[in-house]
C-alpha cells in the first residue's frame, strides 16, 4: 500500500493540474446542471424544487424535439459526407504523393470559426452572395437553411479528417502494396482491401468522436442564422442558450444539456465497449 501511496504522489505533480481544472471546469458544472435540472430558477433568488417537472416539460416541448431531430439529421450528415470526403482524398494523396496539399486542405481548422461562419453567411446572401445567382436564398428556406450550415462546416472540417486518415495511412507497410500491384490488384482492390483494414481503428474513433461534436455544434448556426427561419436550424445547443438566457428557464435548460451529455456519454460507452471487446480503438 505505502509503494501504491508513493507512485500516486510521484504522479499527482504531473496530473494533478489538469485533474483539478476538469474537476472545477467539468466536474463540478456537471453536477450542478444535474441538481438544477430538478429546480425551477430564472437564475435571479432562490431556486424551487419541482422534481420531475422539468423533464416532462422539455421532453414535450415541440420545439426540443425539432432540435433533437435536427441534431439527429446533422449527426448522420457529418457521418457520412465529410469522413467519405477525407477517406477519398487521403487515399490519393497516398497514390499521387503529393502532400504539399495537406496544409491547404487543413487550413480552414486554422481560421476562426466565427469569422469563417460570417464569411458563408455572406456567400448565402440572397441579394449579394449565391442566392442572388441560384435565385434562392438558402438560409431563408426551412427546408434548405439546416443543410447550406452543414455543408458550410464541411467545408471547414473535412481537411482535418483527411489529414488524420492520410497519417494513419502512413503506418502501412508500403510492402502491401507493392505486393498487391504483383498479384494484379487495381487502385479500388487495394483501397478495399489493405486502406480500409489498416485504418479501421481510426475510422471508427473519429465516427465516434463526431457523434460527441455533432450534439455539441453551436457556434456555426449561431452565428449565421441563431436557429432561425421559424426554429428550421434549432439544435439542442441553441434552444439550451435559450432557455437558459433568453428565457430564463435554467432548469429547462439543464434538462437539455444532460441530453446532450447523454448522448456524448453514449459514445464513449461505445468506445469503451469496442474496447473490452479488444478491438483496436
Amino acid at each position: 500500500m505505502r509503494e501504491k501511496a508513493k507512485k500516486v504522489l510521484g504522479i499527482f505533480p504531473f496530473i494533478g493540474p489538469a485533474l483539478v481544472i476538469n474537476v472545477f471546469v467539468i466536474l463540478g458544472p456537471s453536477i450542478l446542471a444535474l441538481v438544477l435540472s430538478f429546480f425551477k430558477w430564472s437564475g435571479l433568488g432562490s431556486p424551487v424544487f419541482v422534481g420531475l417537472e422539468n423533464f416532462l416539460t422539455v421532453f414535450s416541448d415541440p420545439d426540443f424535439l425539432q432540435a433533437l431531430y435536427h441534431n439527429v439529421i446533422w449527426t448522420i450528415i457529418f457521418l457520412t459526407i465529410p469522413i467519405a470526403m477525407g477517406l477519398g482524398v487521403a487515399e490519393l494523396l497516398r497514390r499521387t504523393k503529393w502532400q504539399f496539399f495537406e496544409p491547404l486542405y487543413f487550413l480552414p481548422v486554422t481560421l476562426p470559426v466565427v469569422v469563417i461562419a460570417l464569411i458563408w453567411g455572406y456567400i448565402y446572401n440572397p441579394i449579394k452572395g449565391l442566392g442572388k445567382i441560384i435565385g434562392i436564398g438558402l438560409l431563408g428556406n426551412t427546408s434548405t437553411a439546416l443543410y447550406a450550415i452543414a455543408f458550410a462546416n464541411i467545408w471547414a472540417w473535412w481537411g482535418f479528417l483527411c489529414v488524420v486518415f492520410y497519417s494513419a495511412i502512413q503506418g502501412i507497410s508500403n510492402e502491401l502494396y507493392e505486393a498487391s500491384v504483383l498479384d494484379g490488384a487495381n487502385n479500388w482492390q487495394q483501397f478495399r482491401h489493405i486502406t480500409l483494414p489498416q485504418i479501421i481503428p481510426t475510422i471508427v474513433f473519429m465516427e465516434i468522436m463526431t457523434i460527441i461534436w455533432s450534439f455539441q455544434v453551436f457556434d456555426w448556426v449561431w452565428v449565421i442564422t441563431q436557429g432561425g427561419p421559424a426554429g428550421s436550424t434549432e439544435l439542442l445547443a441553441t434552444l439550451l442558450y435559450k432557455k437558459a438566457f433568453y428565457s430564463y428557464k435554467v432548469g429547462e435548460a439543464s434538462v437539455i444539456g444532460l441530453v446532450m451529455a447523454f448522448f456524448g456519454s453514449l459514445a464513449v460507452g461505445i468506445l469503451y465497449y469496442l474496447r473490452r471487446k479488444g478491438i483496436e480503438v
